[in-house]
């Protein structure tokens, strides 16, 4: 599900890759990427926090590798991009990066759901996260009403998408393998609106791309 958002410096190359379907970070990438997320995201120890639309968990673990104590729900619709013993290379590749076991300080659980149900556990999550999937979503609705669920009632919802006519894009994604429409920002603030989740707070331009963080309406 993930859109491809090709970034300077992401890479790190290897003679021999130590995970399939992901980009390889270097710890210094990682944290220079991935800390202002993670702020912004205002994720503390301790917390449950999901990447929906995952795609292989490549990013997900790197990420995680900026965090402390947490419950990390990697999901995806796509089991054969997001293969569990993928996930442990990704894993065992930044523990020895790090110097010790990553599994030790992140509790890291992958999560398989359908085009309308996340299969998230209810109630249970203080952070979702999604990375240029709003767009891909094949009914809006129905999965923004399904991970509503899925928060605490202080939960909070964040997605960095790409919009039409926003920041050079046009009016569908420019991924040739998806090519969807993309919705404007004001059709994706009703959306939002419609399926009862609040505005909170915006990053206009992270990394080029906007994020938008909901609360739950009353």
């Amino acid at each position: 599900m993930r859109l491809h958002l090709i970034l300077s410096t992401f890479f790190f190359v290897t003679a021999c890759a130590p995970y399939a379907k992901g980009p390889v970070f270097s710890l210094e990438t990682a944290e220079n990427t991935f800390q202002p997320i993670i702020e912004f995201l205002a994720i503390e120890p301790g917390m449950a926090v999901a990447d929906v639309g995952a795609g292989s968990g490549a990013l997900t673990v790197i990420m995680a590798t900026q965090m402390d104590s947490c419950e990390v729900y990697i999901q995806d619709i796509d089991r054969e991009t997001l293969e569990q013993e993928n996930v442990n290379k990704m894993i065992a590749y930044y523990s020895e990066q790090l110097g010790y076991d990553l599994r030790e300080r992140n509790d890291f659980r992958v999560v398989y759901g359908t085009t309308t149900e996340s299969n998230l556990p209810d109630k249970s999550l203080d952070v979702i996260y999604s990375n240029a999937t709003i767009h891909v979503f094949d009914d809006y609705d129905a999965m923004l009403q399904d991970l509503r669920q899925k928060l605490k009632p202080s939960g909070r919802i964040f997605f960095r998408d790409s919009f039409k006519n926003h920041n050079g894009e046009g009016e569908f994604c420019s991924s040739k393998k998806c090519a969807k429409p993309l919705l404007s920002i004001e059709e994706f603030l009703v959306m939002m609106e419609k399926n009862g989740y609040q505005l909170i707070k915006r990053a206009p331009n992270m990394d080029g791309y906007p994020i938008f963080g909901f609360a739950l309406s009353d």
